[in-house]
């Protein structure tokens, strides 16, 4: 195995990406299990149980789907800066070669 990290700003972007399509399909994959989970009314009945259950679940169901909705941002955050990263990177690579070949041109 090597200890050196290479990083390219072709890799960045295709993370980012990548990141991006995981993100999209993660939000995407909550919202269907929201419209399961709070979609399906009170099959626990109106009566005392039921109600107490029913607050339960419900309270415990949305902060569940907060959690996850907070995950999924998360997620487009990272594609977000491993985006700006890349572009990052690519200007700094442009620049580093621009100084090289000043150097170069003032050697000759």
């Amino acid at each position: 195995m090597s200890d050196q990290v290479e990083i390219s700003p072709e890799s960045l972007q295709a993370a980012s990406r990548g990141m991006r399509r995981c993100a999209e399909d993660f939000a995407a994959a909550v919202e269907r299990l929201r419209g399961r989970v709070l979609g399906a009314g009170s099959p626990w009945g109106a009566d005392e149980f039921g109600t107490l259950f029913g607050a339960a679940y419900t309270g415990c169901t949305e902060l569940g789907l907060r959690a996850l909705d907070h995950l999924a941002s998360q997620l487009g955050d990272v594609a977000e800066a491993l985006g700006k990263m890349g572009a990052t990177t690519q200007a700094a690579d442009e620049a580093n070669t621009a100084s090289f070949r000043r150097l170069e041109d003032g050697a000759r």
